[in-house]
């Protein structure tokens, strides 16, 4: 079984907070199972990173949970956050203007050298 899995987030964005939630859900599951998890986030979805965004977002109908709340349980588990540079910069963010479970800069060339790992499997949210 493989023990690290690469999580890229680029169609979740809060203009779709239905979508927002899934990608840390599944991150959380599979850091509870003790696999090293990093999720990228780019293009629109790098805003999830800023601070009081994803907290303002309903993570479905109900409006039961935010989608922060289960970023805080992948980050709790374990889950590293790594922010896109250039998506940063599109949406003139910088690593002051986000969350603190944010691990650090991690953009293309990071996602795909773990996609070409065979140690790692990935996703795209």
């Amino acid at each position: 079984m493989k023990k690290h899995l690469a999580v890229l987030v680029w169609a979740a964005h809060p203009e779709q907070p239905h979508f927002c939630a899934t990608p840390f859900f599944h991150a959380a599951a599979a850091a509870a199972m003790d696999i090293e998890v990093e999720i990228y986030f780019t293009n629109h979805a790098v805003r999830l990173l800023q601070r009081g965004v994803a907290s303002a977002l309903p993570s479905g109908p109900r409006e039961r949970e935010t989608v922060y709340t289960f970023m805080l349980q992948a980050a709790a588990h374990g889950a590293k956050f790594f922010a896109c540079n250039h998506a940063l910069e599109e949406h003139s963010l910088e690593m002051k203007d986000l969350i603190p479970e944010v691990s650090g800069i991690g953009g293309a060339a990071s996602f795909i050298g773990r996609c070409m790992d065979d140690a790692w499997v990935t996703l795209t949210f």
